[in-house]
């Protein structure tokens, strides 16, 4: 399905329910419910109802267009989730990157995804990238990041979570610099 045919708008708590619908009993990554920027590794010491009640707080904390973006098939089914929120709010990030990290305190980021299975591959991130530009420009921030995987470097993880760099690059993203060898920061100025 081509992404002009998801419909992506901000988490609020009137679309909660189809988040938890999207994540399902399993809270998306292993009970993660978007906390593993937060918390890390920790986020799986936890019982994953802390992790979900801790996104579920986010909803009213952060300020629009935070803390992320769920995007919907035609009939409502939920297909996918991006995590955007201030840079700050990602204690983990800054912890585990904070010195390879480029300055910027205003900056919001992209810095994970969530596609329902049976979607991958048919442009819903891209979508949700596209709709997270949207909102930058829309609600003045300076300065959009993530941190997606470059599968062209040898030996990269499969991992698919933080999102992956070409639909960014589509999307207007420039690479800045890198925070590992298959993880490069890229950023997108509205």
């Amino acid at each position: 399905m081509p992404p002009q045919d998801v419909a992506v708008s901000v988490l609020d708590s009137r679309s909660w329910q189809a988040l938890t619908d999207l994540f399902g009993r399993s809270g998306a990554s292993n009970g993660c419910w978007c906390q593993y920027w937060l918390l890390g590794p920790d986020y799986l010491r936890r019982d994953r109802t802390l992790n979900r009640q801790a996104l579920h707080d986010e909803v009213d904390r952060i300020p629009a267009p935070g803390p992320g973006l769920l995007a919907e098939a035609p009939g409502g089914t939920s297909v996918g989730w991006a995590r955007l929120t201030p840079r700050t709010e990602l204690s983990w990030l800054r912890a585990r990157f904070g010195e390879r990290l480029p300055d910027g305190d205003d900056v919001w980021t992209m810095p994970c995804f969530f596609v329902r299975t049976g979607w991958r591959g048919r442009g819903v991130m891209s979508a949700l990238i596209a709709a997270g530009v949207d909102l930058a420009g829309r609600h003045g921030l300076a300065m959009l990041e993530a941190y997606p995987i470059d599968h062209d470097v040898s030996g990269a993880t499969s991992n698919r979570f933080p999102g992956v760099l070409r639909p960014f690059l589509r999307a207007g993203f420039a690479e800045v610099s890198r925070l590992s060898k298959e993880r490069p920061v890229v950023r997108y100025r509205p």
